[in-house]
């Protein structure tokens, strides 16, 4: 490990460890006397930043046009992609649930909210992709409505177990973020004058720093709403977009090669680290999490601060210094790295402004030689200073100063906030915080975050569960005490006297450690499963390998990797295949990846169709092998099949699952136009590998007509068929043609929810529509092929017209439908000729389907919307009972 910068060394003995530099603007890096804060920042900062050349170096942060394309700023690039490589996640929401006692007036509540909203841009912000870049896009006007879910009905016990099944639900109800808004709010009623707030916002949009400022607005605005005055005035000088172009400016040219130098050599030769996990850790990473909590005495955490002042660190450097004690004592390793975020806003303009600014620091100490701790804090003192000055540099560029593939950075994480979290004061009412269990995956082995609260420290332990055993973390929380407690008693001890655990219990550590880095470690299983890294060996796997590398954000990738195993979705597969089409003009159908999901297989696949001639069809093996009768699956509305991984992923191995593509999505065939004519084909189709029954068929959505009428003229063909599962598909009575004031009455109820936004959106929608309409007609009169996004839109044109047009007889045997129980969103706009949730929901529960199904109609309801039953983490649930059906039959 290098050594600080020199000039970082001696400012922080000048200026360090004299008390005066108990300041930063970081979330982790805190001061410990908050009326000291302002001053004792702006010296540390200046005087470091100056001697070290970065000192007004920055650009001016001033209001940009609007009217070109916004990048997004380095932290929101950052989350976008990982969210996209998890697709269907809630990990990001931040979710709030708050108890209002009293004369809540909703209407000035929901104003007030819009308030807010129409006050920062960055919550009527969604984001796009537009030749292969993410950017944002701004709405100009967003209303959002506050719906009011009564409960009074319900007896008391009865009415808290609903809360918490309301607030999980939110909590867990993922967001799309091509769409938004990125915010949404509920309202529980449970007594004439008792309600429950329940407020969902993604991270993307708003951070920690965030919530004093949403709150103090929403007070205000409550405040003046609800006795019927003038709105306070809230003027802001700049917006979040503003902020992503500046901070673009400035990360760029020599002060980007200053930051990059100052990491490279903090982080050179950095160790990975090994913790002893009760389970390997598996190749491909898991993120499942609990946490537990911790709360020290008052007399302990007074010690701690007395400690803190009188070495001249803060309170942060202090448990800092205690909690990578702590992780060495679990290790035995001197060279250890903790990460911590940083607020991120060191200008003036930024302290009023919602979005998400946050950046992680890696903070690297060494522990050798058995110094005190009193020495320990001395080194750890240093390491804060020197990332506090360099701090600039954005974590996914710090991530390319050190070799990702032999050690990983992001394992432990460390967080003292520096204000306890914010909570909603409305004038006239009380309001209290509600814990909820918001259910967010992991990112780390382990991550402690702690708070001072009325002269008490307090913490939550989060950690993955597919590593450590809750015990493990008990036992951890309580060694962490009684190695403060020790601290306090002999700061100047050396820190082998001071670790709290015995002999006994370290040898049990190191076993657990050596068995567990023994049996799974990352490189060898590498070796011993023929994943070595292997370069591309030509032109065609080297432009290959670039695109990979584009649309995954991961360097390095091998031609032998495998595309879903390096976190890829269907929604990257789509940016994949786009840039594809784009490189070398072919149009692949998405299936193409299941079949060759590595870059050495797909660019073998491009050779093949150069060569040969092959006859096109339906059925896609999604997992060909395993010893039960396989199960065919039809497609969508957009006639593609590679949802249904997730689902096989979830079946198990022994499972087989075919697919079955609509004809037309390769641009060569042309679409059938009768679900007869479909299911006439597919059933040819799933003969070539299953001549004869039982069985096993399933459709989603439109593919679920398609497979009732499958199962139709296979009965009467004499086959059994063994079970008919339809997810979430609507009958056909379902989309009959309106009368004219049926129309008119479906236009007003989605003016009525969306106002003014559904006007526009309803225009765009045409447009958009109409321009693919004669897009598709022109290049077809030409005798083009039509690119990937057309052959979609043209599929589910015609697929709409084909499922209007079918007219079902009644099926002698048993239908099972899998039926979404949660809407699809206040972001769904309901067609004028389609029904609404009450249609589907209250006028007929069974989808249509009752009157049939001669031989019986059973339903399972499953967690998700519509749109979301393929995807993590609904897709699990929905597997567990189909199983259940594919083994009862």
């Amino acid at each position: 490990m290098s050594p600080p910068p020199q000039e970082i060394m001696n400012i922080t003995s000048s200026v360090g460890l004299s008390g005066k530099n108990q300041a930063s603007s970081h979330v982790g890096i805190i001061p410990d006397n908050q009326s000291q804060t302002e001053t004792a920042q702006q010296l540390l900062w200046q005087s470091i930043r100056t001697v070290i050349g970065l000192q007004n170096q920055a650009p001016p942060l001033q209001p940009v046009s609007h009217r070109s394309s916004l990048p997004l700023s380095f932290p929101q690039e950052r989350l976008w992609l990982i969210e996209h490589l998890k697709s269907g996640s809630s990990a990001y929401n931040i979710p709030f649930a708050f108890r209002i006692t009293g004369s809540l007036k909703v209407s000035a509540l929901e104003k007030s909210l819009n308030a807010v909203i129409r006050s920062h841009e960055i919550l009527r912000t969604n984001f796009a992709l537009v030749e292969g870049r993410a950017v944002q896009v701004i709405v100009p006007t967003l209303s959002l409505s506050i719906p009011v879910v009564n409960l009074q009905q319900l007896p008391k016990p009865e009415q808290e177990i609903q809360l918490m099944k309301q607030a999980t639900a939110e909590a867990k109800q993922p967001f799309n973020l091509s769409c938004g808004p990125l915010l949404r709010a509920v309202l529980l009623h449970l007594d004439t004058d008792e309600y429950v707030l329940l407020l969902t916002i993604h991270h993307i949009v708003f951070d920690g720093w965030s919530e004093g400022i949403l709150f103090r607005q929403l007070a205000a605005f409550y405040r003046a709403f609800s006795t019927s005055k003038p709105a306070p005035p809230l003027e802001l000088s700049i917006q979040y977009a503003d902020f992503a172009v500046w901070q673009r400016q400035w990360l760029q040219g020599e002060f980007l090669e200053v930051l990059l130098s100052y990491w490279k050599r903090q982080l050179d030769g950095k160790s990975q680290l090994q913790l002893p996990t009760d389970r390997p850790r598996l190749l491909v990473p898991t993120h499942h999490s609990s946490y537990q909590k911790l709360l020290l005495p008052q007399e302990l955490t007074a010690a701690l601060k007395a400690l803190s002042r009188q070495h001249g660190v803060t309170l942060f450097t202090t448990l800092l210094a205690a909690f990578k004690l702590l992780v060495h004592c679990y290790t035995q390793q001197d060279d250890l790295s903790v990460c911590s975020p940083t607020a991120n806003r060191n200008c003036k303009e930024l302290k009023e402004l919602i979005g998400y600014f946050v950046n992680l620091l890696i903070l690297r100490s060494d522990l050798s030689g058995d110094p005190s701790f009193c020495e320990l804090l001395g080194r750890v003192h240093q390491v804060v200073t020197g990332a506090y000055a360099y701090q600039d540099l954005p974590v996914q560029q710090l991530v390319s100063c050190v070799d990702s593939a032999q050690t990983s950075l992001f394992q432990v994480m460390f967080v003292l906030q520096n204000t306890p979290r914010q909570s909603l004061e409305l004038p006239g009412l009380a309001v209290s915080s509600l814990d909820i269990d918001s259910g967010t995956d992991a990112d780390f082995d382990l991550f402690l975050s702690m708070v001072e609260e009325s002269g008490t420290l307090s913490g939550v332990l989060k950690y993955n569960t597919d590593l450590f055993d809750k015990a493990t973390i008990i036992q951890m929380l309580k060694h962490f005490q009684s190695l403060l407690e020790n601290i306090v008693a002999n700061p100047g001890q050396s820190l082998s006297l001071l670790l709290p655990i015995s002999e006994t219990e370290r040898q049990q550590l190191l076993d657990k450690q050596m068995n567990c880095h023994a049996v799974l470690d990352p490189k060898r299983l590498r070796t011993e499963q023929e994943r070595s890294y292997i370069a591309p060996r030509n032109s065609l796997e080297f432009q290959l390998v670039q695109i990979w590398e584009q649309v995954l954000g991961i360097k390095l990738i091998s031609v032998n990797d495998n595309f879903f195993e390096l976190g890829g979705s269907s929604l990257v597969a789509l940016q994949l295949f786009t840039q594809i089409e784009k490189v070398f003009g072919k149009n692949l159908p998405l299936t193409t990846l299941l079949q060759s999901p590595t870059v050495e297989q797909l660019a073998a696949s491009f050779f093949s169709l150069e060569k040969e001639s092959v006859s096109w069809s339906s059925l896609v093996p999604i997992q060909s092998s395993g010893s039960k009768p396989p199960f065919f699956c039809v497609h969508g509305l957009r006639g593609g099949t590679l949802g249904f991984r997730n689902l096989a992923n979830h079946l198990g191995s022994e499972q087989p699952i075919y697919g079955l593509e609509a004809r037309g999505l390769d641009g060569k065939h042309a679409p059938f136009t009768q679900v007869e004519q479909m299911a006439a084909f597919y059933i040819k189709e799933i003969r070539r590998i299953q001549p004869n029954g039982p069985y096993f068929l399933g459709g989603y959505s439109f593919g679920g007509t398609v497979a009732f009428e499958m199962a139709q003229q296979l009965y009467k063909q004499g086959q059994k068929i063994a079970l008919l599962s339809l997810f979430d598909t609507y009958g056909p009575s379902c989309f009959k043609q309106l009368s004219l004031l049926e129309k008119l009455s479906r236009h007003w109820h989605n003016l009525l929810r969306f106002r003014h936004a559904y006007v526009r959106t309803l225009v765009k929608k045409r447009v958009l529509q109409l321009s693919q309409k004669i897009a598709i007609k022109f290049y077809q009169s030409l005798g083009y092929t039509l690119s990937y996004k057309l052959r979609k839109a043209n599929l589910e044109a015609i697929h709409n017209r084909v499922q209007r047009n079918y007219v079902p007889q009644v099926y002698p045997g048993r239908v099972t439908l899998f039926r979404a129980i949660n809407p699809l969103g206040k972001d769904f706009y309901y067609e004028p000729d389609l029904p609404t949730p009450d249609d589907w929901y209250n006028r007929d529960p069974e989808h249509g389907w009752a009157k049939l199904a001669a031989g019986g109609l059973e339903i399972h309801d499953v967690p998700g919307n519509h749109m979301a039953i393929f995807t993590e983490p609904y897709v699990g649930s929905l597997a567990e009972k189909l199983k259940a059906c594919l083994e009862q039959e």
